[in-house]
């Protein structure tokens, strides 16, 4: 025995001991028993150890020899496709444009001259910003201002209700005015100096969109987004201060007040162009160390997936799918580790009747494992296989969604027979939703091909000739090759599952000559 096999058995035998022990355990505290002189708490922190193990040694099995497989593990996207995902976070299914938000009508400015205002008098700049709103080069004059108040004393700025909501009205009033957005975002960087008005006032909804809005402008203007950038760097910094290091996540919605959760749930129920910046975002705060221990952001943005509303969940899906691929080397580990995946599929559970949630979720779940056996580990003991059949019997109308479920599904038959239990995979589901597939969406070559790429790779792997040809397989397929004769792709697979069903693989379409 080599020693790469003596260690694999050595592995198998801690495997064994430590699920006798988790079923012991487990049976304790569904008992309210006792095990190993433990009970309640303390048991319950010893099975969440044993569960860890249990991972270590299930990791160390199936990657014995590298932390990686060669390929993706969960694909949803076709190989020639996931070049250009890992790229950009996108593939070829673009997201509907985002519905812009209304401008406000301004109340009218008072009759006769502009008045004048005294620039170091709060109350004064309030009031100017108030009563000339519709005026853009004077509200700019006062938020240019208010910029300057907020740099002599951002406590007393950003502690001014009035003042942050007049602020937020004017960028709404004047939606096309770099002059107003520049100078409020000025006023914004410099509120963010005290770390009470940057995390307590600067982290709700409002001023982080307003935040994001204006670095995703497209724009010449250069000082907009960089200084929209560097306000959400002191207010991520004000939350990652030593003396608030550790803190618990929030319990509610309601209750964040931390700049990395608040820039996750913005940007998740916000516009796509806003997820768009976040990659690039948290690689900056990562570089310049306003962020020191990236699992800090794993963590906050997973707590934030467990959170987000119905408005959000497609969004923190997508930023789940960009951030698995970014160019931070320890986030998509981070990400894992810290329970995306599971975030993920909770996600999908709770919005099942949202086609674009469940298809930006088997994206996102497709994206987090990547080629991570961990990642491939997490999945199953989630249910994440599951989530996939539940989109494709509820969504069989959706051709994209269909076909990247049906890429997922084959891809478990070639899991480990281990992983394929913690998974509850079963083929023979997936054969049938492959071939409902397949009748739903005759149109489209690209689910053709795919799916019968993946119907060989039962018949490979299964040897389930009666299940693919059965219910009229053979004629589904040979109707699908006829309808797309011409495709190398559905051609080239087409004739591959005809021979391993037992039909001539050279069959063609009438009026088509056999190669």
């Amino acid at each position: 025995m080599d020693a790469k096999s003596g260690r694999q058995e050595v592995i198998q035998q801690d495997l064994e001991e430590v699920r006798r022990d988790l079923q012991a355990v487990k049976k304790a505290l569904q008992n309210n028993g006792e095990y190993l002189g433990m009970r309640g708490e303390k048991l319950t922190d010893y099975l969440l150890e044993q569960n860890k193990k249990e991972n270590t040694l299930l990791s160390e099995r199936l990657q014995h020899m590298s932390k990686e497989s060669p390929t993706a593990l969960l694909p949803a996207t076709a190989p020639e496709a996931a070049s250009n995902t890992a790229a950009n976070g996108h593939d070829s299914c673009e997201a509907p444009p985002d519905e812009e938000e209304a401008a406000i009508e301004p109340n009218p400015p008072p009759p006769g001259p502009v008045a004048a205002f005294n620039r170091e008098s709060l109350k004064e700049v309030v009031a100017f910003m108030t009563a000339y709103e519709a005026l853009p080069n004077e509200c700019t004059r006062a938020l240019r201002a208010l910029a300057s108040l907020a740099y002599a004393d951002a406590q007393a700025v950003g502690d001014d209700i009035a003042a942050l909501d007049q602020l937020l009205r004017l960028l709404r009033i004047h939606k096309d005015d770099m002059g107003v957005h520049v100078a409020a975002m000025r006023a914004l960087c410099n509120m963010a100096y005290n770390q009470s008005v940057a995390t307590k006032r600067l982290t709700t909804g409002s001023v982080m969109s307003a935040l994001f809005e204006a670095m995703s402008r497209k724009t010449e203007t250069k000082d907009l987004s960089s200084k929209a950038s560097e306000a959400m760097a002191r207010i991520v910094a004000a939350e990652v201060q030593p003396e608030s290091e550790g803190a618990p996540p929030p319990k509610t919605l309601e209750s964040v007040d931390g700049g990395l959760c608040s820039l996750f749930l913005a940007s998740s129920c916000g516009k796509s162009a806003y997820q768009d910046v976040v990659p690039g975002l948290i690689g900056q705060l990562i570089t310049n160390e306003v962020v020191a221990e990236v699992q800090m952001v794993a963590t906050s943005f997973t707590w934030v997936g467990t959170q987000v509303p119905a408005q959000g969940s497609a969004g923190w899906l997508q930023l789940a799918k960009q951030l698995a691929v970014c160019e931070c080397p320890d986030l998509p580990q981070a990400l894992v580790d810290a329970g995306s995946i599971r975030s993920a599929a909770q996600v999908m559970e709770r919005y099942e009747g949202d086609g674009a949630t469940q298809l930006t979720g088997i994206e996102a779940m497709s994206s987090l494992v990547g080629s991570r056996w961990a990642g491939l580990l997490a999945f199953a003991k989630v249910g994440g296989m599951k989530r996939i059949e539940v989109a494709m019997r509820r969504h069989g109308t959706n051709t994209v969604l269909q076909t990247k479920g049906v890429r997922a599904m084959a891809s478990g038959i070639l899991w480990p027979e281990e992983v394929q239990d913690d998974a509850s995979y079963d083929y023979t589901v997936a054969v049938e939703l492959t071939k409902a597939a397949m009748a739903q969406h005759g149109d489209s070559a690209e689910l053709q091909a795919a799916a019968l790429e993946g119907l060989s790779k039962y018949l490979d792997k299964k040897s389930c000739v009666d299940l693919v040809s059965g219910s009229g397989g053979s004629g589904l397929f040979k109707a699908m090759m006829t309808r797309h004769k011409g495709d190398s792709k559905v051609d080239h697979w087409g004739s591959v599952v005809l021979g391993a069903i037992g039909e001539d693989p050279k069959w063609t379409p009438k009026g088509q000559a056999a190669a």
